[in-house]
């Protein structure tokens, strides 16, 4: 079973009918996680839970209800798992406020962690800010899924 870590922006984009992401997001979550591909699991590390439900997405109740859709749905067929991210954020957290040389979210850093991290939580990384996660992927030997390629063309039926 292929454990997919998706970011926040695709999150977004797909509970989002505004979004520029919106059409994308929601193929790709068919071709991952829809009815013909039930084997993969949608990982979610809590920084990108709290980045993709901020208030924007709160006090809009046709997001939250698209988004609740989208979990209930995962949920019912065990496709869903969070991770915690306490044993990455306090030295995450540390490199943020001593490091200016890359300008990068505490979500952004932490996912990076988690990514370079040897018990491979996840083999895929979904996003559509491939430059902020393709290094980290080619070093953690995770594969890194964008906007750019099919889902068919990593081999993830």
């Amino acid at each position: 079973m292929a454990r997919v870590c998706v970011d926040a922006c695709f999150l977004i984009g797909l509970y989002d009918r505004d979004d520029q992401h919106h059409a994308l997001a929601v193929s790709q979550f068919d071709a991952l996680f829809g009815e013909r591909s039930r084997r993969h699991i949608l990982v979610a590390p809590w920084p990108i839970l709290y980045e993709c439900c901020g208030t924007q997405q709160a006090k809009d109740p046709r997001k939250t209800s698209l988004l609740c859709e989208y979990w209930d749905y995962l949920s019912r067929y065990g496709q869903l798992v969070r991770i915690d991210d306490l044993p990455y954020r306090e030295m995450q957290l540390a490199d943020h406020m001593e490091e200016s040389l890359r300008p990068l979210s505490l979500v952004d850093r932490v996912l990076r962690a988690m990514i370079l991290d040897t018990k491979s939580l996840f083999d895929y990384f979904l996003t559509f800010n491939t430059g902020d996660f393709a290094d980290a992927c080619r070093s953690g030997g995770v594969y890194l899924l964008n906007e750019n390629a099919s889902v068919e063309s990593y081999g993830i039926r």
